[in-house]
């Protein structure tokens, strides 16, 4: 399995398209609904692009990498074509394909950007598939590109994209908030980055649950008050704070 066709030219195909070629694949063509998009990426791949899905080349393997709203779109349009085709999203369940022989979720955890390198070699990726010799297959083509690859159902992987939208979405928005707040007070975002480092490493290193720290844990009440008081121009902010300092203390409470 050498040659594969990418479906998608956003930030998960860009980077996986990249690494695989690296690893010697011969990325065959792209296709994608963003014509300008898919010529970047064709360009820096040195294949073509496609703009019918009906015009598919002679390929190995089909990696759908586009937003989930649009993946059985897509499938359903390629489903007679019978090749071996996987999608890459950690929301979307397998049951999303329903004609073609092969199928399964390659789903590399990250969040990618089309303008930053990513190191692949300890990224994790989730594979499940409906048969065991193309769950090999693309073991194979996943352990070639990292050294942490899992067999993951869809349960497991919708519940697993749920923890990662804590684990970085949420907290990438509370640092925007954090942002937000050192600006509004001319203050450099800059004075709390040695925080935020120490605070990941820790929770990295240990139990993250054993690592809480701050007033909400400590119940610390008037400090609370005071920072809820600060808060009382922006509600959005003030529930915010108050339902996550609310669901800490109970956490400690529930113990």
């Amino acid at each position: 399995m050498k040659k594969i066709t990418f479906i998608g030219s956003g930030n998960v195909a860009t980077n996986l398209s990249l690494e695989l070629q690296k690893k010697g694949y011969e990325i065959v063509e792209i296709w994608s609904k963003t014509k300008e998009s898919a010529i970047i990426l064709a360009n820096k791949l040195n294949c073509n692009i496609i703009s019918n899905l009906e015009e598919l080349s002679e390929t190995d393997l089909i990696i759908v990498s586009v937003k989930d709203k649009y993946i059985k779109e897509i499938i359903d349009k390629i489903a007679d074509k019978n090749i071996d085709i996987v999608h890459t999203s950690g929301s979307v369940n397998l049951s999303v394909f329903t004609e073609n022989k092969n199928h399964a979720v390659f789903y590399p955890l990250q969040s990618f950007n089309k303008n930053i390198d990513v190191n692949f070699s300890d990224l994790p990726i989730c594979i499940e598939s409906n048969n065991k010799k193309f769950e090999e297959e693309l073991m194979k083509i996943a352990n070639s590109i990292s050294q942490s690859v899992h067999l993951i159902n869809s349960e497991q992987r919708e519940r697993l994209h749920v923890a990662a939208v804590f684990a970085c979405n949420f907290i990438n928005h509370m640092l925007s908030i954090s942002n937000k707040i050192m600006e509004d007070n001319n203050m450099d975002f800059n004075i709390l980055k040695p925080l935020i480092e120490h605070t990941i490493n820790k929770a990295i290193q240990n139990t993250p649950k054993e690592m809480q720290t701050g007033p909400a844990i400590r119940r610390e009440y008037n400090v609370i008050e005071k920072h809820l008081n600060i808060l009382e121009e922006t509600n959005d902010l003030k529930t915010i704070y108050s339902e996550i300092t609310n669901h800490i203390i109970n956490t400690k409470l529930n113990e």
